[in-house]
């Protein structure tokens, strides 16, 4: 897990940011957010408040008065460190839970919005540090336009806090923000970017290939699409083996030509492979709609590439095909068999899912209980790019939404069964040791 302090002094717009990285599959930790859970009513912290500040700091209903503790605060330097040390140890704690918990799910990036960051925390504590600066006056006028503030209300709001211009040296990213909202956009996505080849670099365990094999074009996408991503912005080298060409489908929902169809979902795979970053495709011949799980020259043609690429992991549909369609099946039965002759001592997986996901699809994938799980992928920081590789296929349709449950849990995380005998119960990493018996 990548742990990303992302700060910024007042009104510089890191509220912004913090937004965008949240759309972008970041799991993030408000501290704002911590501060109105630690001072709720009833809490130690908001008594410790009314003890130090006085009664009036809380209103009737238990609530504390925010602008009342802002006015007594302001401009008395002992005042603000007195709440502060009041504040600041029960949220850190509280920040310290929810990083566990991310951790203990396999997220993959987690943002602390820290507004103090370098005034009460250590930045080496976090493995990349961001900050969101914007010029004072600008700072200046948003603090007057937007909250309502006198000048120099805002002027001694900014002068509460360290001037930026020595934490820039200390962020490891600094993003502009005196600009439009696409000019902040555009930077922020640049540095999410590479924040997210620094946490697939990060988890990634492995050093070989990884082999993705299924039986039609857009399976790759459909069913692994932000795994290959994920692997790929790692720099691990991303094969995909396809077992037919598609020709025996639709499409845009109408009859085709076998000869225009194979075209058309060939040119489709090449495109999705490219924006998952895959390496290679291996495009095969055999008839659509019609593969046999005994079929010789499927085994061999398994084999083959299993022996060419010399994969450390393999992913493909496990014995119920996901769903149930007979290719997918009989490519289940060609790996497996393939994995013997080629004597393959990777690591082998099946996609699944959870028995929870399954059952909202009404019936249309298989799924299992948790406990068959082994393996669990956060690829939320990957999908768009998983989207982009589905929408490739433009001639078909993905069965699912995408903005709504089902479809949207499978753009989030995506899960896996171990197609060899292990006794370890959930990784993160498919790269990662599994016991086999």
């Amino acid at each position: 897990m990548l742990s990303v302090g992302l700060t910024g002094n007042i009104a510089a717009g890191k509220s912004t940011v913090l937004s965008l990285f949240a759309d972008w599959g970041a799991t993030v930790i408000d501290a704002d957010a911590l501060v109105r859970e630690v001072q709720a009513p009833g809490s130690s912290v908001l008594a410790a408040i009314g003890a130090r500040f006085g009664g009036e700091m809380i209103r009737p209903d238990g609530t504390l008065d925010r602008v009342a503790l802002r006015h007594a605060v302001a401009g008395r330097g002992d005042a603000l460190t007195a709440l502060n040390a009041i504040v600041h140890p029960v949220v850190q704690r509280r920040r310290g839970e929810l990083e566990a918990q991310a951790k203990r799910r396999g997220d993959c990036i987690v943002v602390n919005d820290i507004p103090l960051l370098f005034e009460v925390l250590d930045p080496d504590a976090f493995d990349v540090v961001v900050l969101v600066d914007a010029p004072e006056q600008l700072r200046r006028e948003r603090l007057m336009s937007i909250r309502g503030l006198t000048e120099a209300e805002a002027r001694q709001m900014i002068l509460s806090q360290e001037p930026s211009v020595g934490k820039r040296s200390r962020s490891r990213f600094v993003i502009e923000n005196a600009g439009s909202l696409q000019e902040v956009e555009s930077a922020a996505w640049h540095v999410w970017c590479a924040i997210r080849h620094e946490a697939a670099t990060s988890m990634w365990g492995g050093n070989g290939p990884l082999l993705a094999m299924f039986a039609h074009p857009d399976d790759e996408s459909f069913s692994v699409g932000g795994t290959l991503a994920r692997y790929a912005d790692a720099g691990a080298e991303v094969h995909v083996w396809c077992a037919t060409p598609g020709d025996a489908g639709t499409l845009n929902g109408e009859r085709a030509s076998k000869e225009r169809l194979r075209a058309v979902r060939t040119e489709e795979l090449r495109q999705a492979a490219d924006i998952l970053g895959v390496h290679e495709v291996h495009q095969q011949e055999f008839p659509d709609g019609s593969l046999r799980p005994d079929d010789p020259a499927g085994h061999q043609a398994a084999a083959e590439v299993l022996r060419r690429v010399q994969p450390e992991v393999v992913v493909t549909f496990g014995p119920d095909g996901v769903t149930g369609h007979g290719d997918h099946k009989a490519v289940n039965q060609w790996v497996v068999g393939a994995s013997r002759e080629a004597a393959f001592s990777g690591r082998l997986f099946y996609v699944t899912y959870p028995n929870s996901v399954a059952e909202a699809t009404a019936g249309r994938i298989a799924g299992r209980p948790d406990e068959q799980i082994a393996a669990r992928l956060d690829v939320r920081p990957w999908r768009t790019i998983k989207v982009a590789s589905i929408e490739a296929h433009v001639s078909q349709r993905f069965p699912l939404a995408l903005d709504t449950p089902p479809g949207a849990d499978m753009m989030k995380r995506e899960w896996y069964a171990a197609g060899t005998r292990s006794s370890h119960s959930i990784v993160f990493d498919l790269y990662e040791s599994l016991d086999r018996a």
